[in-house]
């Protein structure tokens, strides 16, 4: 058995780049009817739980969501809330309601975050 050693920020990091899930997200809506990802650590004591580095990877998938919304053509707008772990989608419609569901499934599947 190998004993238990506390494995650098920039060591998880790097597992976490390979495959292995490192966060998980939660599907929400504001009142107004807009989809919330909610990011959450599955390993809430680790060193990728930290505030800085759970809001580089809000940032980051943020920065995804972006891309992937410009080839759509979307109208919706993405607003990234690190402070909450969370990022907001504020669909421009109501017509962009199927659109962007099928949007968040996809982005979660492709992401491992499902």
């Amino acid at each position: 058995m190998k004993p238990d050693t506390k494995r650098t920020a920039n060591e998880e990091a790097k597992t976490s780049t390979s495959g292995n899930r490192v966060y998980r997200a939660s599907l929400g809506r504001t009142d107004a009817g807009s989809p919330i990802i909610k990011i959450v650590p599955l390993n809430p004591r680790g060193p990728l739980a930290s505030h800085r580095q759970m809001s580089a990877f809000i940032y980051d998938l943020a920065s995804e969501m972006e891309t992937r919304s410009e080839v759509l053509g979307a109208t919706w707008a993405i607003s990234p809330e690190a402070w909450n772990s969370r990022i907001i989608l504020e669909l421009g419609s109501s017509n962009e309601e199927k659109a962007v569901e099928e949007f968040v499934v996809a982005l979660l599947a492709d992401r491992n975050l499902d």
